[in-house]
């Protein structure tokens, strides 16, 4: 006998009813039937999955150790059954579409974009730790789409089979305290702040550090202090003179924290998405993509420091149309 859906559920009603009893009553079987399918269960298995008593019954360690993975299995089952029903053979419209990114200042219009495409859509997000974590996600089909990051020489190169769209290369802008002799310049040399402390969030891209200290070095210097803090405690310090930090463009100022550019663009970012070539979403690419690239070009609007520095540098796009629809 082979394990199947079925014999998964089985497990599940025992353990969650605690009673063999009442879990034959909630699957509609008799207590002697389920008791025998339970046998052959554990027969097959190899061992006693639940201890029987006066009480009810109860899963022995080896028994919670299968129920863990049952969890794991039926709940993945009830997503494909889920998916299927929502979205046909032949239907080829998007019902249900995952997202991911490395938190970002562009990941929730990656989410915005997105919902206002398809509006009864069920979208979800999965947040990554790293952009390695995230394309192995979307290389082994658990994303559909990805908002990924890298950068300028320090490329991350894609996985087989999957595709990307540029977004936008970005350069990278410096917080700084308001208060700072250097934040009433237009543009800061990165020479002007070897004497900083810098302060870096808990991003975990190695490349951005590398790319940061390579251009340490190009400039002259070594960077005097790197200290790894929470994302929530680099706005205050900041402003509290303690440090400068890395930042990019579109990150909004704060009270007492100012954004400035850094001169002759040292360092920059790559915003791309990306997707599996062989996925059944992947013609709706194009139409993500171009509504996403119109929703960047609107964030950098509202950025007027931003927008004022590529007004200035002569960097500005025409202007892009309203957003395609899927």
């Amino acid at each position: 006998m082979d394990l199947e859906i079925r014999h998964l559920r089985v497990l599940n009603a025992i353990a969650d009813t605690g009673s063999i009893t009442r879990a034959a009553a909630a699957l509609g079987f008799t207590q002697p039937a389920l008791t025998a399918q339970l046998q052959r269960i554990e027969r097959v298995l190899g061992g006693a999955l639940f201890v029987r008593d006066g009480s009810g019954s109860r899963p022995t360690a080896f028994g919670a150790m299968v129920l863990a993975h049952a969890h794991g299995i039926l709940t993945a089952h009830e997503d494909l059954m889920r998916d299927v029903r929502q979205r046909g053979p032949g239907d080829s419209d998007l019902t249900a579409l995952r997202l991911g990114s490395v938190p970002g200042p562009l990941t929730a219009v990656l989410v915005t974009t997105a919902r206002r495409l398809l509006p009864r859509a069920e979208i979800t997000l999965h947040t990554c730790d790293t952009e390695e974590e995230q394309l192995e996600l979307l290389a082994g089909g658990r994303l559909d789409f990805g908002l990924t990051v890298d950068y300028p020489d320090y490329e991350l190169a894609l996985r087989p089979g999957l595709s990307d769209a540029l977004l936008a290369v970005d350069p990278v802008f410096v917080l700084i305290a308001e208060r700072h002799p250097l934040a009433a310049r237009p543009e800061i040399p990165l020479t002007a702040l070897s004497g900083e402390a810098w302060l870096a969030g808990e991003n975990k891209d190695v490349r951005m550090r590398a790319q940061f200290r390579a251009a340490c070095r190009r400039a002259g210097f070594t960077p005097r202090r790197v200290q790894r803090l929470s994302g929530s405690v680099v706005f205050p310090l900041v402003g509290q003179g303690h440090g400068v930090a890395l930042a990019h463009p579109l990150v909004t100022e704060r009270e007492g924290v100012v954004v400035r550019p850094l001169t002759g663009d040292p360092m920059g970012v790559r915003q791309r998405l990306v997707w599996a070539a062989d996925s059944p979403l992947a013609e709706h690419a194009p139409a993500l993509h171009d509504a996403l690239t119109k929703a960047y070009w609107a964030e950098v609007q509202r950025a007027g420091v931003y927008w004022t520095w590529l007004e200035r540098k002569g960097r500005l796009p025409p202007l892009p149309t309203s957003p395609t629809t899927l």
